[in-house]
């Protein structure tokens, strides 16, 4: 374990990727196999009792079956054989019957991200409810838009908590999405064409997808992991504005700045050497990650490109990669929720930055207020000037505007606010439809 999981790991999505828990999603394949068998009245009903009882975890012994692994490569083998000796003989001749190692443990692999996406839903309503609680806090909260950097015009704390919101809608949708789409058992055999259960395996698959309420499907997805890929395009995205907001916390809290601030504590984000640092360490700790988290599932992309019916190596990319990916989301919302609950907003350090620059954050505003009169394109011609001159001469922009135009001024902007709060537009609205959106958006909870 490295040292960021170390300390920030999500404990219950630690516990649906321990080893412990895959043997046990495992286990209930097996077990659910021999119902399924039962159901399709391949084998018996008493036979695939004794078998189900068998597919404990009290029967595995977990150093010998990784042990055994080892030498074997997969894990199936060894599991299959601890279940058996405690079977009769004939018994133990009907379990893991038509079906390969890979069909069980697809099969428990979509029982396993179904349960970690559910986890992940739950932590971005969490998330969600800190950013809207902002966003309707905030909605008419003035701050600096800021385009390429620098400041553009005034907007609010809302609207660009609004943005955010939107976004994890967006994210929302893609996970539920991904939540149905790899919602399919695995029971193809070793080539794809059920042979083994020939001809029995399209009940038997139904009887399977049935009980772990699963969808069927007749081609078989050994090597076409486009609904794998899917999950991980929807946590990457997630991931992704994670990653976006935590750069917003960590550059609006910057001295120069001072908008916003991680909650404060004793030696929270606290530096071993400069006294006064308190460092925006849960947004930090965001970055590494979503960028970690992200960049893994890049490899899910390349495990895609299995090829004839069954993979040679590429599989394993997924055994390595999907717990990590999961890890670092659940760690991501878990940290983003604390930031978010606990956001310092300092709306009067806002305003006085909107001062900053001589107040040229108006220069739009004034274009526009004048433009109906003289054209934009004028308009814009002298504003420009306008701006040249404020900065060159390190001038408030209404002294430097009243400079310019003389006895003009008075005419073109009597009626005409100076104050940011009266020029940003449609923000509160924005921000209110954030907050409205999600409110529908958590609500849906389809397909789980």
């Amino acid at each position: 374990m490295n040292l960021l999981d170390s300390l920030y790991r999500d404990s219950k999505m630690d516990k649906i990727w321990s080893l412990d828990s895959t043997i046990s999603y495992w286990l209930k394949v097996e077990s659910e196999l021999a119902g399924a068998l039962a159901d399709a009245q391949v084998i018996s009903r008493n036979d695939a009792e004794a078998i189900s009882k068998a597919c404990s975890q009290g029967n595995i012994d977990t150093a010998r079956l990784i042990r055994e692994s080892a030498n074997v490569g997969y894990p199936i083998v060894s599991l299959i054989s601890m279940v058996c000796e405690s079977l009769s003989a004939e018994q133990a001749g009907k379990v893991h019957w038509g079906a390969t190692t890979q069909d069980i443990m697809d099969s428990a692999l979509v029982l396993q991200i179904r349960d970690s996406l559910k986890h992940v839903l739950e932590l971005q309503v969490q998330f969600g409810n800190c950013l809207s609680d902002l966003a309707q806090k905030h909605a008419r909260t003035v701050m600096a838009g800021r385009t390429h950097g620098k400041q553009a015009t005034p907007t609010t704390l809302g609207a660009k908590c609004a943005v955010f919101l939107d976004q994890l809608v967006g994210d929302r949708r893609r996970l539920l999405n991904s939540y149905s789409s790899i919602s399919i058992v695995s029971l193809h055999g070793a080539a794809g064409t059920s042979a083994a259960l020939y001809p029995h395996g399209e009940r038997v698959r139904g009887a399977l997808a049935a009980r772990l309420n699963l969808e069927n499907k007749t081609i078989p997805w050994h090597v076409n992991r486009s609904a794998v890929i899917e999950v991980g395009d929807a946590v990457s995205a997630c991931l992704q504005t994670l990653t976006r907001l935590a750069r917003e916390i960590i550059d609006l809290s910057r001295t120069e700045i001072a908008e916003v601030s991680e909650a404060s504590s004793q030696y929270k984000g606290a530096s071993s050497t400069m006294p006064q640092k308190a460092n925006p360490i849960e947004s930090e700790s965001i970055i590494g990650f979503g960028i970690s988290g992200s960049t893994h599932v890049q490899a899910l992309h390349r495990a895609s490109e299995a090829g004839h019916e069954r993979s040679a190596g590429e599989w394993q990319i997924e055994w390595r990669v999907l717990p990590d990916v999961f890890t670092c989301v659940a760690a991501a919302l878990t940290l983003a929720i604390s930031a978010t609950k606990n956001l310092q907003v300092f709306p009067d350090q806002m305003v006085k930055n909107c001062a900053l620059d001589g107040g040229l954050l108006l220069a739009e505003a004034a274009m526009m207020h004048v433009a109906p009169r003289m054209g934009r394109d004028q308009a814009h011609k002298l504003l420009y000037e306008v701006c040249r001159d404020t900065r060159k001469l390190n001038e408030n922009f209404e002294r430097s505007l009243r400079a310019h135009l003389g006895e003009k001024f008075d005419g073109l902007f009597k009626d005409f606010s100076f104050d940011p709060s009266n020029h940003v537009g449609d923000a509160s609205r924005v921000a209110l439809e954030g907050v409205r959106i999600w409110s529908v958006s958590k609500a849906d909870s389809n397909p789980i």
